[in-house]
């Protein structure tokens, strides 16, 4: 919902798009052309921008099953609206606690499910994010399977001992969530590093 509000606002200012045909920005409309993505221009009709992903392999893209540990439900709800906005996965879990976490990762891994990527906020009560992480390479190495990336989230910049935790918990990646205070740079950076650990 916050995001929604915030998309509508922004959408306003942002909703045009350059057209090379026309020579100036223009509003565009979707479709689906050929199993592809296409957006064009509202007056000449000539697509601008064309995904070469087919929808069938953005169908296979959304059924990836993606974890999320984070303490706070304003970055729990956020997140989940930047993954339903963009389509990245109809298996997006939430959990407020890593504790929980790892007692689902378990039940998967003792029922041989796949988890295409865990999103551990570092500091959490209870547990901390970067203790859930040693658990599941633990886990991982116990049952004999490939370590699930770990996409770490902070509010401060990693330091060089938060990137030797990196390393040995590899593979892991890192997102400063606290680098800005816009929304739409947060969805921007996240939707590149998923983008990045999802088409490995």
């Amino acid at each position: 919902m916050i995001k929604e509000i915030y998309l509508k606002i922004k959408e306003l200012m942002e909703k045009k798009r350059f057209c090379q045909q026309c020579n100036e920005d223009v509003l565009t409309y979707t479709v689906i052309r050929n199993g592809k993505e296409e957006i064009c221009c509202l007056y000449c009709g000539l697509p601008i921008l064309v995904d070469t992903r087919s929808v069938h392999d953005k169908n296979k893209e959304n059924d990836k099953v993606i974890f999320y540990a984070d303490d706070s439900a304003f970055m729990r709800e956020l997140v989940k609206d930047i993954f339903n906005s963009n389509k990245i996965s109809k298996n997006f879990v939430t959990f407020d606690n890593g504790e929980l976490l790892l007692e689902k990762y378990t039940k998967f891994l003792i029922d041989k499910s796949r988890v295409d990527l865990v999103i551990l906020d570092i500091k959490m009560p209870y547990i901390s994010g970067i203790s859930v992480g040693i658990a599941m390479r633990a886990m991982e190495r116990a049952f004999q399977i490939k370590p699930t990336p770990i996409l770490f989230f902070s509010v401060k910049q990693a330091d060089e001992e938060m990137q030797k935790f990196f390393a040995h918990l590899s593979p892991a990646y890192y997102l400063n969530k606290g680098a800005s205070t816009d929304i739409g740079d947060l969805e921007k950076r996240l939707l590149m590093s998923l983008k990045a650990i999802l088409n490995q």
